[in-house]
């Protein structure tokens, strides 16, 4: 069961099948959305779909974002990799462009990462961005998160082979 996360103007909570025609207009058939991720923007619903069914009954630790004023779900934040092993977890985030540069997806991590420190034994939170998207890194600055450097010519996105720049945060870090 995914819990729900307040923060002053977001509301966090597990996505569903029923938030397919917000997410697929907020985000998810967004080119400009996609350009420094893994997935294509989907140029159906049934794509959107099919990736909430997926969501709904598989993920654990994910969250769609939700702005408390209209109740308007802009973007989503999730836990892509959890090593049990080492005590790290990495998260991914996408937020739709209308939503950019506001301070949402900053305030979403960092409810996160509080989260994630406060109710699980994880020592590591680690994400990383596309070099060529810095804004993403600046979220990972405003969350408290530690640039640790760049990964050359390490991840397939839809820009091709691209360097990525990892961040993390460890337990002792935490303010």
């Amino acid at each position: 069961m995914v819990a729900t996360l307040e923060t002053n103007r977001l509301k966090l909570r597990k996505m569903t099948v029923d938030d397919t025609d917000e997410v697929f207009e907020n985000w998810t058939s967004s080119e400009n959305v996609a350009t420094y991720l893994t997935w294509a923007p989907h140029s159906e619903i049934e794509v959107t779909k099919n990736y909430l069914t997926f969501e709904e009954h598989n993920r654990n630790e994910g969250w769609g974002i939700v702005l408390k004023e209209t109740n308007q779900l802009i973007g989503n934040i999730s836990v892509v990799d959890d090593k049990p092993k080492t005590k790290t977890k990495a998260l991914g985030y996408v937020l739709g462009e209308k939503f950019w540069n506001q301070g949402y997806m900053s305030e979403a991590l960092i409810e996160v990462i509080d989260f994630l420190f406060e109710t699980t034994d994880v020592n590591r939170i680690e994400a990383e961005h596309d070099t060529e998207n810095p804004g993403s890194g600046r979220v990972m600055e405003k969350a408290g998160m530690t640039f640790e450097g760049i990964l050359r010519e390490a991840k397939l996105n839809n820009r091709g082979i691209v360097d990525v720049a990892l961040y993390s945060i460890l337990r002792s870090e935490r303010k």
